[in-house]
């Protein structure tokens, strides 16, 4: 049976925008309309996808693993208003369907972690984000295609080292700058293998400690980049697996130097604590 791993982010406030209505210069909305919208939407892209909807949400805090990589991560959205139809959008999202959260991930990293999960069957991603297509599996944009499309770990994995390259103006992170899609793809181009791909990336940044921190924050979780267990999630690194980091950011660190491969002086395993609840 395949699972339709619907992004609820997404969801919730192209609804809650097409809700939404102004009176007297005052939003104003209908709960009935925005579960209506919602309810619509979700049929809609579990259609395409042929599957079950599973809602996949950011956390509710909106304090993410990523700010602690990068602590300015979306900083440029702080100010910009949300609809106020938006919570109702949620609350319908969750009240109607199964849906999944975990502390410090967002919408996009939910789905990531669970396409890959071996507990699902044929799970598809269903999203307009196209840092989806950084995911190996299968991934269905609603607004551009009539079914999925498979992503190989090689594409994803290219695909995420462009996006590093970029940066993302609306997460708010830098990228190199001046460096667009078509002078990314020359770069990367040149290089078969990741390995050698890296190493092209980590020369225009000309720091590896600024390449590996764009990289962590443009790759999308996989599902072996996600301890739901002890709620840590992996950092990138493109020899090093064992680099881990309690999701939830606190305001406390507590970091331990370990002994690192030649690429590093050290590395710092990071571990955060944070208190946890019960998936759902």
């Amino acid at each position: 049976m395949t699972v339709a791993l619907i992004d609820g982010d997404i969801i919730a406030y192209k609804a809650a925008f097409v809700s939404t209505d102004t009176f007297e210069d005052q939003e104003i909305f209908d709960p009935l309309a925005v579960k209506t919208n919602v309810e619509m939407m979700v049929k809609e892209w579990s259609h395409l996808a042929k599957g079950i909807p599973i809602i996949c949400l950011s956390d509710d805090d909106h304090r993410y693993f990523r700010h602690t990589i990068y602590p300015a991560y979306k900083g440029n959205r702080s100010d910009k208003e949300k609809p106020k139809a938006l919570s109702c959008a949620y609350d319908c999202l969750k009240e109607n369907f199964n849906f999944v959260q975990y502390e410090g991930l967002e919408a996009d990293d939910v789905m990531g972690v669970l396409a890959g999960s071996t507990e699902l069957s044929d799970p598809v991603i269903v999203s307009i984000d196209k840092d989806m297509l950084t995911i190996p599996g299968k991934v269905l944009n609603p607004n551009k295609m009539r079914r999925p499309v498979r992503i190989s770990k090689p594409a994803a994995d290219r695909l995420m080292l462009k996006q590093a390259l970029m940066g993302d103006s609306t997460d708010g992170y830098p990228g190199v700058p001046g460096i667009g899609p078509v002078k990314a793809d020359k770069i990367l181009n040149e290089h078969s293998d990741l390995r050698s791909a890296w190493q092209a990336v980590v020369e225009t940044f000309g720091s590896e400690e600024d390449a590996l921190t764009m990289t962590r924050l443009a790759r999308i979780l996989r599902s072996d980049d996600y301890n739901i267990d002890k709620g840590e999630v992996r950092l990138w690194h493109p020899t090093n697996k064992d680099i881990w980091l309690t999701a939830k950011p606190t305001d406390k660190l507590k970091q331990t130097v370990e002994k690192e491969k030649p690429l590093f002086k050290t590395r710092k395993r990071l571990i955060f604590s944070a208190r946890r609840r019960s998936n759902r």
